[in-house]
């Protein structure tokens, strides 16, 4: 029996490996959808949302079988819990690059604001955040896990910088509100998606040591103050 449970979980780490590697192709499609304008492209991407919702499915109820059968001891069901916040996770990013992908039907209606000069830096940081983590996942790196979480900080500077050049643009050229929001959104989707991969190093993290990372700026930042 416990062989086969370990077997079982083995399936499940696998099954959500393959709902990673969508979002991961999902994501990548998108973005080079919005880089050369590629309507069809991002039709497929939208297109893929079905797939992502369908797996996501049947790994939460895989797990709530897995618990359900078994009565894992604790060490499992820590395992257990931080898959179906990965599934989670991971299905949000699908979501995300869905999201990407329709802005980019509606930029293909307008001309650009500006040069895409930062939108390949921020999705390539992105890009290897959502890989590296999925490797952290698979390896049980609790460093790697925590060097994604780290390198989210860039990825909020860059939007925070997007975000006051784009509010600048469309202040002093109205006719720019409409791209500028759909640029804008853009860029929100790939922060968004940052945070989630920071959030599955965050789980990783905790299955390996133990310990609650997210919590622990805000503990030091409490101590300087007392």
């Amino acid at each position: 029996m416990q062989r086969r449970f370990e077997l079982e979980l083995s399936e499940l780490q696998q099954k959500l490996l393959v709902l990673g590697g969508l979002a991961e192709d999902m994501l990548h499609r998108a973005v080079e959808s919005v880089l050369n304008r590629n309507g069809e492209l991002a039709q497929a991407v939208i297109d893929s949302d079905d797939q992502a919702d369908a797996l996501e499915n049947e790994i939460e109820e895989y797990c709530i079988q897995l618990i359900a059968l078994h009565q894992p001891a604790a060490s499992d069901v820590r395992f257990l819990t931080m898959a179906m916040k990965i599934n989670r996770d991971l299905e949000r990013m699908a979501d995300k690059a869905v999201d990407i992908a329709q802005r980019c039907l509606e930029l293909m209606e307008h001309a650009p604001v500006k040069p895409f000069i930062d939108l390949p830096r921020v999705a390539r940081i992105v890009q290897e955040m959502v890989k590296d983590t999925l490797d952290a996942f698979v390896n049980r790196d609790a460093i790697l896990a925590q060097e994604v979480r780290e390198r989210d900080k860039q990825v909020d500077a860059i939007y925070d910088q997007t975000l006051r050049e784009l509010l600048t643009y469309m202040i002093e050229r109205p006719e720019l509100v409409r791209p500028g929001i759909s640029t804008l959104l853009l860029f929100r989707h790939l922060e968004r998606i940052g945070d989630l991969a920071a959030n599955i190093g965050e789980e990783v993290y905790y299955l390996v040591e133990g310990d609650v990372i997210r919590h622990q700026r805000a503990a030091k930042l409490k101590e300087k103050t007392e």
